[in-house]
């Protein structure tokens, strides 16, 4: 099985290399694929069509984040306060009404795997926001994450979620000295994510434009 995914991998990464994703403030054409089989949910009758239904949730996830941004509220662990870690990320606004204007294009079936175009253009709001995001004001921040690949989509949505709270961990540990109570603020992806599978994980990388909103301290130590 580990070999099998070693495999996926490396043709996944061979793929990104063979069909470069494009990236404008205009523009988003992303190039997604699935694996039917690495979906527990997927009946074996259609597969094709369960894994495109995915693409479809992966491409209007993906989508929200890089036209409307998510929020973002964040409490570093604190062992002596005895305080655990915690991370909540939610989109800024519903994707519900822009579903429309996603084409998917080109269709390619590959041996257990469906790749699609997806192209995707901004309206003038989106474009204010990415112009917002996008001042010097604003960090650009990474972040990777890892999810279970036994969870299907959800662990995908794990995935990106971890890359986008272990990006905002390291940027805040950089630049305040001492933990904080709570972090919220707003981010914008930026740019294609990276995603792939390794060792029976979805592992996604994702580039993003990180707005601080409030920094709340602790008032005793």
């Amino acid at each position: 099985m580990e070999k099998r995914l070693k495999i996926i991998l490396f043709l996944l990464l061979l793929t990104s290399l063979c069909f470069p994703q494009e990236y404008s403030t205009k523009r988003i054409r992303l190039y997604l694929w699935a694996l039917p089989d690495a979906y527990p949910e997927i009946k074996e009758e259609v597969p094709y069509q369960q894994a495109k239904e995915h693409i479809i949730k992966l491409s209007e996830f993906l989508l929200t984040g890089m036209t409307y941004g998510w929020k973002f509220t964040y409490t570093p662990s604190d062992k002596l306060r005895n305080v655990d870690e915690f991370f909540e990320c939610t989109p800024l606004r519903t994707f519900e009404n822009d579903k429309k204007n996603i084409q998917y294009d080109g269709a390619h079936f590959g041996e257990e795997k469906i790749y699609y175009w997806i192209n995707f253009e901004r309206n003038t709001q989106m474009e204010y926001y990415y112009k917002k995001f996008s001042s010097t004001k604003n960090p650009k921040v990474k972040g990777l994450g890892k999810g279970k690949l036994s969870k299907g989509f959800s662990g995908l949505e794990e995935a990106a979620f971890n890359a986008v709270k272990n990006g905002i961990r390291e940027y805040y540990r950089k630049i305040i000295k001492n933990k904080p109570k709570e972090i919220t603020g707003t981010l914008l992806i930026r740019k294609n994510p990276a995603i792939f599978i390794d060792a029976g994980n979805y592992t996604v990388e994702l580039d993003f434009f990180l707005e601080t909103s409030k920094i709340k301290e602790y008032t005793q130590f």
